[in-house]
């Protein structure tokens, strides 16, 4: 049985780290569009000044039950000085894995239909995530949901298949994956399940310094490589799981420049 106070306690302390301020720079010509309804739920655009941009669908974090859109921000104030649209999503905090998978896919078919009118090229648009967020991203990119996407940036989720999560914790999910305590769906919610899906697209997985999420993104990283995806993989041994959230967003922190670089060579 899951202790409920004990899940809001450790992923309130989770998310605390997470909303830490994060460096980034703003360049002068970005506009933003804040509050844009893709259907399901709102989204943020932060754009270049820059016409046919490629795009950037960020999703947050927060186990599933927490956290907002706002995160993006610092992931916006790096990469549109890059010359990127960034789109930061939310989505239902309520609703299952499944549902949040699709609404993050229903996202991605605004943004492939919409973006033009914001600068955005909607042939070149990378998906990416973090912690919850690279579950729902991965999950809605592999298994078919949001075929539009040409690149996929997963960092550092423990979530890739949920049945392995649960064996090598001895049977149980961590107190922080209550969400998706629901064995029976085990499978289907386990990005790793479709990793021969999606047309092969690049995809970079990333993961901080616990032993267990390198144990379950290398796994990942090796079962998407087999399926003939190019992998790129991001060993952040030094990171937390919240300091490696905060170097996607920090201009020439190693995890930001090995997403610029992956971005410029598959997007």
């Amino acid at each position: 049985m899951i202790d409920r106070r004990k899940f809001v306690a450790g992923a309130a302390a989770i998310l605390a780290g997470l909303t830490l301020p994060l460096v980034g720079i703003r360049p002068a010509q970005a506009k933003t569009f804040r509050g844009v309804s893709y259907g399901a739920s709102k989204l943020d655009i932060y754009t270049p000044d820059a016409d046919n941009a490629p795009v950037i669908v960020y999703v947050h974090g927060g186990a599933w039950r927490l956290g907002s859109r706002s995160e993006g921000r610092a992931v916006a104030d790096s990469f549109t000085a890059r010359g990127y649209i960034v789109v930061s999503i939310d989505y239902s905090l309520t609703a299952s894995a499944e549902r949040q998978a699709r609404e993050v896919a229903q996202a991605v078919a605004w943004v492939h239909g919409n973006i033009s009118k914001y600068g955005g090229n909607p042939d070149r648009i990378a998906l990416m995530g973090h912690s919850a967020g690279c579950h729902l991203a991965s999950l809605a990119a592999l298994s078919g949901l949001a075929p539009g996407v040409k690149a996929l940036v997963a960092n550092d989720t423990g979530a890739y298949d949920i049945q392995y999560l649960a064996d090598i914790h001895g049977g149980h999910l961590p107190i922080l994956y209550a969400a998706l305590n629901k064995p029976a769906k085990w499978r289907n919610w386990s990005p790793i399940s479709y990793a021969a899906g999606a047309n092969g697209i690049p995809v970079l997985v990333a993961w901080s310094g616990a032993e267990f999420r390198r144990k379950v993104s290398t796994r990942f990283a090796d079962a998407l490589a087999a399926a003939g995806h190019p992998v790129t993989r991001f060993a952040g041994n030094g990171y937390s799981h919240v300091s490696i959230r905060g170097g996607m967003g920090k201009t020439g922190d190693p995890l930001n420049t090995a997403i610029a670089n992956f971005l410029a060579a598959n997007l």
